[in-house]
Protein backbone atom coordinates (compact mmCIF):
# COMPACT_ATOMS: atom_id res chain seq x y z
CA UNK A 1 0.00 0.00 0.00
CA UNK A 2 1.07 3.46 -1.35
CA UNK A 3 1.10 5.99 1.62
CA UNK A 4 0.69 9.19 1.36
CA UNK A 5 1.36 11.14 4.20
CA UNK A 6 0.22 13.96 6.13
CA UNK A 7 3.41 15.96 8.09
CA UNK A 8 0.62 17.12 10.73
CA UNK A 9 -0.48 13.51 11.66
CA UNK A 10 2.64 12.52 11.49
CA UNK A 11 4.10 14.43 13.88
CA UNK A 12 0.84 14.04 16.21
CA UNK A 13 1.37 10.19 16.32
CA UNK A 14 4.81 10.05 16.55
CA UNK A 15 5.37 9.43 20.29
CA UNK A 16 9.11 8.34 20.34
CA UNK A 17 9.96 11.43 19.04
CA UNK A 18 8.01 13.48 20.94
CA UNK A 19 9.31 11.66 23.75
CA UNK A 20 13.18 11.85 23.08
CA UNK A 21 14.55 9.46 26.53
CA UNK A 22 11.81 6.48 25.14
CA UNK A 23 14.81 4.46 24.89
CA UNK A 24 16.00 5.03 28.20
CA UNK A 25 12.19 4.65 29.60
CA UNK A 26 11.27 1.17 28.01
CA UNK A 27 15.26 -0.50 29.01
CA UNK A 28 13.72 0.62 32.63
CA UNK A 29 10.51 -1.43 31.85
CA UNK A 30 12.49 -3.99 30.89
CA UNK A 31 14.62 -4.28 34.02
CA UNK A 32 11.72 -3.44 36.23
CA UNK A 33 9.87 -6.47 34.51
CA UNK A 34 12.65 -9.08 34.41
CA UNK A 35 13.19 -7.88 38.51
CA UNK A 36 9.26 -8.53 39.58
CA UNK A 37 9.11 -12.05 37.58
CA UNK A 38 12.64 -13.11 39.56
CA UNK A 39 10.95 -11.80 43.00
CA UNK A 40 7.31 -13.32 42.59
CA UNK A 41 6.01 -16.71 41.99
CA UNK A 42 4.27 -15.99 38.70
CA UNK A 43 2.76 -18.74 36.27
CA UNK A 44 4.14 -17.00 32.47
CA UNK A 45 3.89 -17.96 29.39
CA UNK A 46 0.11 -19.38 29.43
CA UNK A 47 -1.72 -20.20 26.18
CA UNK A 48 -5.04 -19.13 25.66
CA UNK A 49 -4.55 -19.45 22.03
CA UNK A 50 -3.05 -21.55 19.23
CA UNK A 51 -0.53 -19.05 17.59
CA UNK A 52 3.09 -18.58 19.53
CA UNK A 53 1.99 -15.07 20.80
CA UNK A 54 -1.47 -15.86 22.28
CA UNK A 55 0.21 -16.29 25.69
CA UNK A 56 -0.20 -14.13 29.08
CA UNK A 57 1.22 -14.31 32.07
CA UNK A 58 -0.52 -14.41 35.89
CA UNK A 59 1.12 -13.01 38.50
CA UNK A 60 -1.22 -14.14 41.77
CA UNK A 61 -1.19 -12.36 45.09
CA UNK A 62 -0.79 -16.10 46.64
CA UNK A 63 -2.60 -18.58 48.73
CA UNK A 64 -5.66 -16.85 50.79
CA UNK A 65 -9.02 -17.46 51.89
CA UNK A 66 -10.95 -15.30 49.48
CA UNK A 67 -10.55 -14.66 45.89
CA UNK A 68 -8.55 -11.58 44.88
CA UNK A 69 -9.90 -8.93 42.11
CA UNK A 70 -8.24 -9.20 38.64
CA UNK A 71 -6.25 -6.56 37.09
CA UNK A 72 -6.02 -7.41 33.35
CA UNK A 73 -3.34 -4.96 31.18
CA UNK A 74 -2.88 -4.60 27.18
CA UNK A 75 0.31 -3.17 26.01
CA UNK A 76 0.69 -0.85 23.24
CA UNK A 77 3.22 -0.24 20.26
CA UNK A 78 0.77 0.50 18.01
CA UNK A 79 -0.08 -3.36 17.36
CA UNK A 80 3.35 -3.59 15.49
CA UNK A 81 6.02 -3.65 18.24
CA UNK A 82 6.23 -4.74 22.42
CA UNK A 83 5.36 -7.64 24.17
CA UNK A 84 3.99 -8.68 27.35
CA UNK A 85 7.60 -9.02 29.11
CA UNK A 86 8.02 -5.41 29.22
CA UNK A 87 5.53 -4.80 31.36
CA UNK A 88 5.67 -7.26 34.24
CA UNK A 89 6.37 -4.10 36.20
CA UNK A 90 2.95 -3.31 35.71
CA UNK A 91 1.70 -6.42 38.00
CA UNK A 92 3.98 -5.21 40.59
CA UNK A 93 1.93 -2.34 40.81
CA UNK A 94 -1.29 -4.19 40.39
CA UNK A 95 0.08 -7.15 42.71
CA UNK A 96 0.71 -3.97 45.24
CA UNK A 97 -2.57 -2.83 45.15
CA UNK A 98 -4.13 -6.26 46.43
CA UNK A 99 -5.21 -7.67 42.94
CA UNK A 100 -4.35 -10.26 40.74
CA UNK A 101 -2.69 -9.24 37.68
CA UNK A 102 -2.87 -10.82 34.30
CA UNK A 103 -0.49 -9.05 31.49
CA UNK A 104 -1.71 -10.50 28.02
CA UNK A 105 0.52 -10.75 24.26
CA UNK A 106 -0.62 -10.87 21.32
CA UNK A 107 0.02 -11.13 17.77
CA UNK A 108 1.43 -8.43 15.83
CA UNK A 109 0.65 -6.44 12.42
CA UNK A 110 1.43 -7.06 9.66
CA UNK A 111 1.58 -10.72 10.53
CA UNK A 112 -1.95 -10.18 11.44
CA UNK A 113 -4.71 -8.09 11.07
CA UNK A 114 -5.72 -5.74 13.57
CA UNK A 115 -9.36 -7.04 13.00
CA UNK A 116 -7.38 -10.56 14.02
CA UNK A 117 -5.89 -9.04 17.12
CA UNK A 118 -9.30 -8.19 18.17
CA UNK A 119 -10.32 -11.23 18.07
CA UNK A 120 -7.33 -12.03 20.31
CA UNK A 121 -8.09 -10.38 22.67
CA UNK A 122 -11.67 -11.19 23.36
CA UNK A 123 -10.40 -14.84 23.49
CA UNK A 124 -8.24 -14.07 25.92
CA UNK A 125 -10.14 -12.04 27.55
CA UNK A 126 -12.90 -15.16 27.77
CA UNK A 127 -9.86 -17.34 29.04
CA UNK A 128 -9.32 -15.45 32.20
CA UNK A 129 -12.89 -15.41 33.03
CA UNK A 130 -12.74 -18.94 32.91
CA UNK A 131 -9.60 -19.90 34.43
CA UNK A 132 -8.66 -17.32 36.67
CA UNK A 133 -10.04 -18.58 40.06
CA UNK A 134 -7.49 -21.43 39.49
CA UNK A 135 -5.08 -18.92 40.44
CA UNK A 136 -6.94 -16.89 43.13
CA UNK A 137 -8.47 -14.33 40.99
CA UNK A 138 -12.58 -13.33 40.76
CA UNK A 139 -13.97 -13.40 37.66
CA UNK A 140 -16.69 -11.72 39.43
CA UNK A 141 -14.25 -8.16 39.72
CA UNK A 142 -11.92 -7.65 36.30
CA UNK A 143 -10.40 -4.40 35.94
CA UNK A 144 -8.77 -3.70 32.15
CA UNK A 145 -6.45 -1.00 31.50
CA UNK A 146 -4.50 -0.60 28.24
CA UNK A 147 -1.96 1.79 27.10
CA UNK A 148 -2.08 3.37 23.89
CA UNK A 149 -3.10 0.30 21.27
CA UNK A 150 -4.23 -1.33 24.12
CA UNK A 151 -6.33 1.24 25.12
CA UNK A 152 -8.05 0.99 21.53
CA UNK A 153 -8.40 -2.69 22.71
CA UNK A 154 -10.20 -1.74 25.94
CA UNK A 155 -12.56 0.44 24.30
CA UNK A 156 -13.44 -1.92 21.71
CA UNK A 157 -14.04 -4.95 23.66
CA UNK A 158 -16.97 -3.04 25.68
CA UNK A 159 -18.98 -2.96 21.74
CA UNK A 160 -18.22 -7.05 20.91
CA UNK A 161 -20.98 -9.58 21.82
CA UNK A 162 -20.11 -11.11 24.69
CA UNK A 163 -23.38 -13.63 24.40
CA UNK A 164 -21.22 -16.73 23.43
CA UNK A 165 -19.57 -17.25 26.65
CA UNK A 166 -22.90 -17.10 28.24
CA UNK A 167 -22.33 -13.10 29.28
CA UNK A 168 -25.24 -10.61 29.54
CA UNK A 169 -22.55 -7.87 29.04
CA UNK A 170 -18.35 -7.56 28.76
CA UNK A 171 -17.36 -8.88 32.20
CA UNK A 172 -15.51 -5.67 33.36
CA UNK A 173 -16.89 -3.52 36.19
CA UNK A 174 -14.04 -0.59 35.28
CA UNK A 175 -12.02 0.14 31.76
CA UNK A 176 -8.87 2.39 32.15
CA UNK A 177 -7.61 2.68 28.65
CA UNK A 178 -4.49 5.07 28.98
CA UNK A 179 -3.82 7.32 25.96
CA UNK A 180 -6.07 5.43 23.72
CA UNK A 181 -6.33 5.65 19.98
CA UNK A 182 -10.70 5.80 19.19
CA UNK A 183 -10.53 6.76 15.95
CA UNK A 184 -7.94 5.31 13.48
CA UNK A 185 -9.13 7.08 10.71
CA UNK A 186 -6.19 9.08 11.39
CA UNK A 187 -3.28 6.98 11.15
CA UNK A 188 -3.79 5.90 7.97
CA UNK A 189 -2.22 8.78 5.82
CA UNK A 190 0.80 8.45 8.60
CA UNK A 191 4.02 6.30 8.54
CA UNK A 192 1.74 3.84 11.37
CA UNK A 193 -0.26 2.86 8.81
CA UNK A 194 2.82 0.56 6.84
CA UNK A 195 2.26 -2.18 9.02
CA UNK A 196 -1.57 -1.89 9.53
CA UNK A 197 -2.37 -1.38 6.31
CA UNK A 198 -6.03 -0.04 6.72
CA UNK A 199 -8.04 2.04 4.51
CA UNK A 200 -10.22 4.85 5.91
CA UNK A 201 -13.06 2.35 5.42
CA UNK A 202 -11.36 -0.30 7.61
CA UNK A 203 -10.34 2.18 9.72
CA UNK A 204 -13.52 3.55 11.06
CA UNK A 205 -14.91 -0.15 11.10
CA UNK A 206 -12.37 -0.86 14.01
CA UNK A 207 -12.79 2.31 15.30
CA UNK A 208 -14.49 2.65 18.78
CA UNK A 209 -15.86 6.10 18.61
CA UNK A 210 -18.09 4.70 15.75
CA UNK A 211 -19.78 1.90 18.06
CA UNK A 212 -21.34 1.37 21.28
CA UNK A 213 -21.03 -0.31 24.58
CA UNK A 214 -23.19 -4.08 23.67
CA UNK A 215 -25.03 -4.17 26.92
CA UNK A 216 -23.23 -2.17 29.36
CA UNK A 217 -23.21 -3.29 33.38
CA UNK A 218 -24.92 -0.87 35.46
CA UNK A 219 -21.69 -0.82 37.64
CA UNK A 220 -19.35 -0.23 34.44
CA UNK A 221 -16.65 2.70 34.97
CA UNK A 222 -14.71 3.85 31.96
CA UNK A 223 -11.39 6.14 33.46
CA UNK A 224 -10.34 8.04 30.06
CA UNK A 225 -7.01 9.02 30.95
CA UNK A 226 -4.73 11.20 29.06
CA UNK A 227 -1.06 12.62 29.22
CA UNK A 228 -1.14 16.58 30.25
CA UNK A 229 1.89 16.98 28.04
CA UNK A 230 0.88 14.44 24.94
CA UNK A 231 -0.13 15.86 21.65
CA UNK A 232 -3.36 17.77 21.18
CA UNK A 233 -4.44 14.60 18.43
CA UNK A 234 -4.56 12.41 21.60
CA UNK A 235 -6.37 14.51 23.90
CA UNK A 236 -8.54 14.70 21.21
CA UNK A 237 -8.93 11.04 20.98
CA UNK A 238 -10.11 10.60 24.84
CA UNK A 239 -12.04 13.81 24.23
CA UNK A 240 -13.96 12.66 21.87
CA UNK A 241 -14.74 8.89 22.80
CA UNK A 242 -15.62 10.60 26.56
CA UNK A 243 -18.60 12.78 24.07
CA UNK A 244 -19.82 10.41 22.17
CA UNK A 245 -20.17 7.46 25.05
CA UNK A 246 -21.20 9.62 27.80
CA UNK A 247 -25.05 9.08 27.62
CA UNK A 248 -24.97 5.56 27.63
CA UNK A 249 -22.47 4.99 30.74
CA UNK A 250 -20.53 5.98 33.27
CA UNK A 251 -17.04 7.63 31.42
CA UNK A 252 -14.54 10.05 32.76
CA UNK A 253 -12.08 11.78 30.77
CA UNK A 254 -8.52 12.94 32.98
CA UNK A 255 -5.43 14.38 32.24
CA UNK A 256 -2.51 13.63 33.89
CA UNK A 257 -0.80 16.75 35.18
CA UNK A 258 2.95 16.67 33.84
CA UNK A 259 2.84 13.20 31.94
CA UNK A 260 4.02 11.66 28.54
CA UNK A 261 2.70 9.11 26.34
CA UNK A 262 5.25 6.91 28.39
CA UNK A 263 5.58 8.30 31.85
CA UNK A 264 1.97 8.39 32.22
CA UNK A 265 2.20 4.01 33.12
CA UNK A 266 4.08 5.37 36.20
CA UNK A 267 1.46 7.63 37.30
CA UNK A 268 -2.17 6.89 36.70
CA UNK A 269 -2.94 5.52 39.39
Amino acid sequence: MNIDIDPYLEQQYNNRKAVPEHPEIIDSWARRSEAWRNQCDAELDIAYGDSAREILDIFPLGSGDELAPVHIFLHGGYWQRGGKDWFSFIAEIFNRRGECAVIVNYDLCPSVTLGKIVEQMQTAIGWVVKNIARYGGDSESIKLTGHSAGGHLAAILLTLDWSELGLSHAPFQQINPLSGLFDLQPLVPTSINRALQLDQATAKTLSPLFMKPWNPSPSLQVNLLVGERESDEFKKQSQQLHEAWKDSIDIQYREIPDRHHFSILDDFF
